[in-house]
């Protein structure tokens, strides 16, 4: 494992070489959700290169060197990590996301021709405004400011409203931590200008989500891309991977906050093969690639 600081190469990143690799060209970017941590960084990107594909971890907000809000964070250190593993001998560069880094997984790739692929998990179709506060979920507010920005420039974004009352009584009432609402009425009136443009993806994609997703809608997000993408005659494959059993964690790890999901207590062993699954398929189809 080797660590490089934005002082050093523009990014953040945790780079592991893979053992035993499958593939000296290829590699894939890991990046976490809005927590902002090493946390999937580190541990899925040791995860990919014990299955013999390199991976570099990037964290992208709320570390050392980056901003400390989720608000305007820039994407081009992504661009210095693609030439840095470029650099490297890997040419064929594939990148893995979480929600929040589902997302942005999907926005560099639009932007980014040089990469292969996108495995996009939990993802989102849009971008929102960026959230103020990093300490707790009770500490951030929406802003209305884009979440992200590239070469300095916005993207627009929708706007949505923090509300803690029907997430304190869905834990009360129900033990479940849900999100899911926030982004109900916003999409009703959803703006195309906000969308994700897919369609310029230089590769194949590979969706995967829950079917009850609560934190965000990325059921409805992942229909609505795959409709995009064949509005616009998508030259590359797409696959869909919808779990059943499973809550919007789907990373190959076991967190304490598993058990905010009510599928997740009831269906412990089913949901842990949904996330093993996921992980599996996901090596698969970066290997055939």
């Amino acid at each position: 494992m080797e660590r490089i600081t934005v002082t050093q190469e523009g990014f953040y990143g945790i780079f592991h070489p893979a053992i035993q690799p499958k593939d000296s060209q290829k590699s894939v970017i890991v990046i976490g959700g809005s927590e902002g941590n090493e946390n999937i960084p580190m541990n899925v990107g040791a995860m990919f290169a014990e299955r013999g594909i390199t991976a570099l971890g990037i964290c992208y907000w709320n570390v050392d060197g980056l901003p400390k809000d989720f608000i305007r964070v820039p994407i081009d250190p992504f661009e210095k990590a693609i030439q840095w593993l470029k650099s490297k001998g890997y040419e064929k560069i594939f990148i893995y996301g979480i929600s929040e880094g589902g997302k942005l997984a999907l926005l560099c790739a639009s932007l980014m021709p040089e990469i292969s692929g996108v495995i996009a998990l939990s993802p989102m179709h849009c971008l929102w405004g960026g959230m103020k506060g990093n300490k707790n979920m009770t500490s951030k507010t929406f802003t209305g400011e884009s979440e992200f920005i590239y070469k300095g420039n916005d993207f627009p974004c929708m706007m949505a409203e923090l509300k803690y009352g029907p997430a304190i009584k869905n834990l009360i009432l129900h033990q479940q931590f849900e999100l899911a609402y926030m982004y109900e009425k916003p999409l009703e009136h959803f703006d195309e200008r906000t969308a994700i443009h897919v369609e310029n993806i230089n590769g194949d994609i590979l969706f995967i989500y829950a079917s009850e997703d609560l934190m965000w809608p990325s059921g409805a997000a992942v229909k609505y891309m795959v409709n995009r993408l064949k509005q616009h005659n998508f030259k590359h494959k797409v696959e869909v991977l919808e779990y059943e059993k499973a809550s919007h964690i789907l990373v190959p790890l076991n967190p304490s906050k598993l058990k905010m999901f009510k599928v997740e207590r009831k269906f412990p062993e089913e949901c842990r093969h949904s996330r093993e699954d996921a992980f599996n398929r996901t090596i698969a189809w970066i290997v055939s690639r």
